[in-house]
This record gives structure tokens, C-alpha cells and sequence, in this order.
């Protein structure tokens, strides 16, 4: 009995002591304010500034599609040279004209001949450019020696027109010629000969042609 109540009143006199520390004594934290910064009792409520740490050794990684539009350059387009055939028709007003076309490969004297005995096309005559060599005249041969040239031609280059009309055929192959093989001597053969005579009219032909 007597350890019973020993028992009772030491928990008795300790439920007492705890009482009166919780609520009674100056070291109770009950009336504290708290700092909110307090390491131990306090709640961080921002988040702690970060700082910008330099990593010794370490490359910045690079933009790749931005660094390629800034060091890229744009493709140069590639620039075709041109090429023009020129030969001699007559214009609206009667006189010797030089009419250029376009070619994307160099123009041979052959091919300026040729160019020439077609005659002018569509878009030249709707501009007053006509030819007095008849369309259906050939070229046979082109022979250059000795600082000449002499072109060969299809007796159809003699046919039809009056004697100015002649004169004035013999002046667009002349020149036509010139532009090509310029200082050399042009001579005028059909069918294999050289010519005096040309035409209905037999106009008379000076070799080499002026």
C-alpha cells in the first residue's frame, strides 16, 4: 500500500512540475515571435538566391540552326553567257540593217550564213525587216584560204527580182561575211563557180565582193 501511494504521488508531483514549466515558467516558448528567417524554428518562405557559378573549361553550347543561317551564304546563281548571230537585212526604209538574235552557244560563219538565206522570222518582218535573198537558196560550202573566204552558193540565189535587187543580195552576203572574218576577201561562187554575171538582167558582179 504504502508503494502505491509512493508511485501515485511521485507521478503526481512530476505531472505538477511539467504543468508548471509548460505554462508557468519564463523559459517556455509560448510567447516567443518566431522570426519567419530562423533557421530552426522558422519556415523559409522565398526561395534562396542562385548565383551564376563559371564552370572553368566548359564551352557554351551553340545555337546550331541560329549559326547556321548567320555563317551560311546564299548561292551565287550561275550566270549563262549569251551569244548573238548577226547578220545584215534590209529595215522599213530601204537601207542595209544589222539584226542580232539571241543563242546560248557561240555563232559560226556558218551558221550566220544559214541564219541569213532563211530570211528574217516573224517577229523581225512585223517590223518592217525584209530580205531580197530568195528563201529557197542553199548553202553549199564555206572555204577560207589565203586571207579569203568564198562562199558557195545554190544558183537559186540568182533568181527572180531586177538588177537592184541583185546588187542589193550580194551587199547583205558581203557584209554578213565581213562581220565574221573581218580584213579578208569575200568571193561570191554558184554551184561550184566563181561568179561574173548574175541574174535575168546578167548584172555584172565585182570579185571580191565590196
Amino acid at each position: 500500500m504504502n508503494t502505491f501511494f509512493k508511485t501515485f504521488f511521485v507521478c503526481l508531483i512530476a505531472a505538477l512540475g511539467f504543468l508548471f514549466y509548460q505554462y508557468v515558467s519564463t523559459d517556455s516558448y509560448s510567447g516567443l515571435k518566431v522570426s519567419s528567417n530562423n533557421p530552426i524554428f522558422g519556415a523559409h518562405k522565398e526561395e534562396p538566391k542562385t548565383q551564376n557559378v563559371n564552370v572553368p573549361n566548359e564551352k557554351p553550347v551553340e545555337n546550331v540552326s541560329e549559326k547556321q543561317v548567320v555563317t551560311d551564304k546564299p548561292k551565287q546563281q550561275e550566270t549563262k553567257e549569251v551569244y548573238y548571230s548577226k547578220v545584215y537585212f534590209y529595215g522599213s526604209n530601204g537601207t542595209l540593217t544589222l539584226v542580232k538574235r539571241e543563242f546560248q552557244n557561240p555563232v559560226s560563219l556558218n551558221k550566220a550564213v544559214n541564219i541569213l538565206l532563211r530570211g528574217p522570222i516573224i517577229s523581225e518582218t512585223k517590223k518592217g525587216i525584209y530580205s531580197e535573198i530568195p528563201s529557197n537558196v542553199d548553202l553549199i560550202s564555206i572555204k577560207k584560204q589565203n586571207g579569203s573566204v568564198i562562199v558557195n552558193l545554190s544558183s537559186n540565189f540568182g533568181n527572180g527580182g531586177g538588177t537592184q535587187s541583185i546588187e542589193n543580195r550580194v551587199k547583205q552576203l558581203s557584209k554578213t561575211v565581213k562581220l565574221y572574218e573581218p580584213g579578208k576577201k569575200v568571193y561570191l561562187y554558184i554551184d561550184g563557180k566563181q561568179v561574173e554575171y548574175l541574174g535575168g538582167d546578167g548584172v555584172y558582179i565585182k570579185q571580191p565582193l565590196d
